[in-house]
């Protein structure tokens, strides 16, 4: 998810990418446990062929997932988290500065948990009996959210940063230092920052490993990817 957030009173609007994440990335110490550690290398498969074709009965597979999107936001944040000139290739690009490179503003990058919500998800790996007990007796309504409600824990976080950001003396990018984002990780658990999160999912070189092995075998033949990126 995508957003900005603005001031009321202020005219800058500093982006904002939300990656939704989960508890459940407690449960894996690395996207890569139980895969080979060569990817590349075996018959010239990508890391999502790897993947079993078999339900993920334990969620072993989706805890994986969730740390995997907790640590591209680290790489995210090492690679937006502050001001930076993008070279322009078209000569009739609007606002080009002089040495032919645009200034972009800082992106902010969150990872927010919207807590624990009736999904189908959840009600597949429970089971028909327990899902059958916890909505007849109520209970599903008391310890779940509904999909709504997760979905407002993770809307908070722009709500949080709107309700914050206040005008000050901008820098030549619109932003004050002040509101400069931090590379340290910023994690919303039930719409309030400050949720435990592990070490994992803010290893750097880790997040290098998914973005080299995972993420730009897929997407480096759809999209034109900036030389360098994702490298530290």
């Amino acid at each position: 998810a995508s957003s900005s957030s603005c001031s009321s009173s202020s005219s800058f609007c500093m982006p904002m990418i939300i990656n939704v994440g989960s508890s459940a990335h407690l449960r894996a110490s690395s996207v890569f446990d139980g895969y080979a550690n060569d990817i590349n290398g075996e018959h010239g498969k990508s890391f999502i062929e790897t993947i079993p074709d078999i339900p993920d009965s334990d969620l072993s597979t989706y805890a994986q997932s969730k740390l995997a999107i907790m640590q591209f936001s680290t790489l995210l944040r090492h690679q937006l988290g502050s001001n930076r000139r993008d070279k322009i290739n078209n000569s009739n690009e609007q606002h080009v500065t002089n040495d032919e490179t645009r200034l972009f503003p800082p992106v902010r990058i969150i990872d927010a948990h919207p807590g624990l919500v009736w999904t189908p998800l959840l009600r597949n790996h429970i089971g028909n009996a327990a899902t059958d007990m916890l909505q007849k007796t109520g209970l599903a309504n008391w310890i779940y959210k509904c999909p709504s409600e997760g979905a407002s824990a993770i809307v908070s976080a722009v709500d949080y940063y709107t309700s914050r950001e206040e005008p000050s003396k901008s820098s030549d990018c619109g932003a004050s230092t002040e509101e400069m984002p931090s590379k340290e990780q910023i994690y919303f658990v039930n719409g309030r920052p400050g949720g435990y999160a592990a070490s994992e999912s803010r290893d750097l070189d880790a997040s290098s490993r998914l973005w080299k092995e995972v993420i730009l075998p897929e997407v480096e033949d759809l999209v034109k990817v900036p030389k360098g990126w994702g490298a530290e």
